[in-house]
């Protein structure tokens, strides 16, 4: 209908359905991106129309491109609408993109209210990240003098309310919640792009799902919607913080000096190459903690004040039926703790996954927080 509408309008107009993947739904990856410029002419603009993969294909495309894009959204499903960078695939790693943020964006309040449940459900567990990435990007800042912003830290803290404390609504698409789940969605785009990282959005937590992501596509098994795995490592990882914070001893235990390649299979060289990068870091993180440096001290007591209990983001992502357990994932409880127990062994950017080894929480914990929290 909009490519109709646009003609309409005298603008010429050639459009492309993207085609599903072997396990479902579009990827967004480098081979996806080839096939669209080669299909694709050269023109002055983009228009995306869709969710997660149609907008950051079409972002990145434009990108390289040198055009404008802009977006007509259609479920509150993931963040990326407003944000300057790509999630995508390179080489078979889950990776960011530095790319460009939208024209604009439109959306019609009924269509985003009356998409698919599971969509709206993937885009809480997406916004529900917001707490664990603001305190893993407080530990980067403390403890490796990385940037930290806390304009863009505390942009959506006003709109968290009327999701996180009307649950119910987002199951029945009803109410104020979807609106501002969807006004969240779009700050917390904005908050990235204001940053020129993902920082304020992403950490820990979306290391599990894209752990779940690299180990679908090594074996060719299919997986679930971003935003319904990174729901259920919230869980995850907010446990992993109630932990540290009962800590009264800190006994630094460094990790393996490689990852483990039979793992990863094909994918253990760029795998590897992003974790030797991080050691240098960790390294650095542990003397804080051995000498109990003020930055330690006040990494502590700021994510103290970040971090959302897990009994309160399960009771959150269950009365408003989306994932939380480890079943709604569609994998099995072995699954799920192998990509626990490697998550650590992507991306370069440290997290709090990465503070867990280093203090011993992981990897024995990872039964025992998956039984507690991610069972039923």
């Amino acid at each position: 209908h909009l490519a109709e509408e646009l003609e309409r309008q005298g603008f010429m107009v050639s459009h492309i359905i993207l085609q599903d993947g072997p396990h479902g739904g579009p990827v967004c990856d480098d081979h996806t991106l080839a096939f669209l410029q080669n299909k694709l002419p050269q023109c002055n603009g983009y228009l995306a129309v869709g969710a997660g993969v149609v907008n950051d294909l079409t972002k990145w495309l434009s990108c390289e491109r040198g055009s404008f894009y802009a977006v007509c959204a259609t479920a509150a499903t993931m963040n990326g609408y407003t944000a300057a960078n790509v999630a995508a695939t390179l080489d078979g790693v889950k990776s960011l993109v530095v790319s460009h943020a939208p024209l604009a964006v439109f959306a019609d309040p009924a269509i985003i209210a009356g998409a698919p449940h599971e969509l709206t459900a993937a885009g809480l567990g997406d916004v529900l990240a917001k707490p664990i990435s603001t305190a893993d990007w407080l530990m980067n800042h403390h403890l490796l003098d990385e940037y930290f912003c806390p304009f863009c830290a505390r942009m959506i803290n006003d709109l968290e309310p009327t999701y996180m404390e009307h649950p119910a609504q987002i199951k029945e698409h009803a109410g104020p919640a979807i609106k501002g789940l969807f006004d969240a969605l779009l700050y917390s785009g904005i908050a990235m792009t204001m940053v020129g990282t993902s920082a304020p959005a992403s950490g820990g937590e979306h290391m599990l799902s894209h752990t779940l992501d690299m180990m679908a596509m090594v074996d060719g098994a299919p997986h679930d919607l971003h935003g319904r795995q990174v729901g259920v490592t919230v869980i995850f990882t907010a446990a992993l913080y109630e932990r540290l914070f009962a800590m009264d001893q800190f006994k630094i235990r460094l990790l393996p000096a490689a990852i483990d390649r039979g793992f990863w299979g094909r994918l253990a060289d760029p795998v590897e190459r992003q974790y030797r990068e991080k050691l240098p870091l960790l390294e650095r993180m542990a003397g804080h903690i051995r000498m109990r440096t003020p930055a330690w001290t006040a990494f502590l007591q700021s994510s103290r004040e970040q971090v959302r209990p897990p009994a309160t983001i399960k009771h959150c992502l269950k009365t408003a039926g989306a994932a939380h357990t480890w079943s709604d994932l569609g994998c099995s409880r072995e699954r799920f703790l192998a990509a626990a127990r490697h998550m650590h062994e992507i991306r370069k950017r440290p997290t709090i996954v990465d503070l867990a080894w280093l203090l011993g929480i992981l990897p024995d914990a990872a039964e025992s927080i998956t039984d507690q929290w991610l069972t039923t």
